[in-house]
């Protein structure tokens, strides 16, 4: 029993998809029309990061990975080549996501809804340290920054991806500030962003001053 795999690009969605040929091959009529490749490759860095929970970004095989993905070795690497080509394609996830999902956050609330620019922002940081449940949101991107050292194809996306959020918490800076916000204010924002991921990850934090991070870090401005 033969079957042809045809990829194409959906219209409706942008994903990949995969169609097999049921219609040439009459046995084949009960077997799943269209695969989204796309989908089955976010389960697979979905099922990395799982693993990555349990320990470290280093010694988890493809083989862990694929088990708890539910599937095969052989068809894990339908997807991915390698396990460098699965760590890519991880880096690339965390850098779109973040930036998708502090789009969304400035883009759906006004600032006009809060009573000064340090209560919007203090409610920005209170959602890059609480995450809500409905969110997969990446959580070992700290193992990615130390691999970033030591890897230049992954030092090189990590970059790209600070460049992505800076450009992007500049342009979120002026809209609420003005022109008086800048680079260095983004870099500033930068560095409580990735500090908060980093310390949450860790467990390193009381959580207590989540939703007045800034406000505390004032106190240390006055003279």
């Amino acid at each position: 029993m033969r079957f042809f795999h045809v990829p194409r690009r959906d219209l409706t969605d942008g994903s990949k998809r995969c169609i097999i040929g049921a219609s040439k091959y009459p046995e084949a009529k009960n077997m799943p029309i269209i695969v989204d490749r796309e989908q089955i490759r976010t389960d697979i860095l979905m099922a990395f990061e799982r693993c990555i929970e349990r320990k470290p970004m280093l010694s988890v095989s493809l083989r862990d990975i694929a088990a708890e993905a539910g599937m095969s070795h052989a068809k894990l690497l339908n997807y991915f080549e390698s396990k460098n080509d699965l760590i890519l394609a991880y880096v690339r996830y965390t850098r779109e996501y973040m930036s998708e999902k502090c789009s969304q956050w400035f883009a759906a609330h006004a600032r006009a809804d809060y009573a000064s620019n340090l209560a919007y922002m203090n409610a920005f940081m209170d959602y890059v340290a609480n995450a809500p449940s409905h969110e997969q949101r990446p959580s070992a991107t700290t193992q990615t920054y130390v691999l970033a050292r030591y890897d230049p194809e992954i030092g090189q996306l990590v970059q790209d991806e600070f460049r992505a959020w800076r450009t992007l918490m500049e342009q979120c800076l002026i809209r609420i500030y003005g022109q008086e916000a800048g680079m260095h204010e983004a870099e500033a924002m930068m560095i409580l962003i990735a500090g908060t991921f980093i310390c949450n990850y860790n467990r390193a934090l009381t959580g207590e001053i989540n939703d007045n991070i800034l406000g505390y870090l004032g106190n240390l401005s006055r003279s």
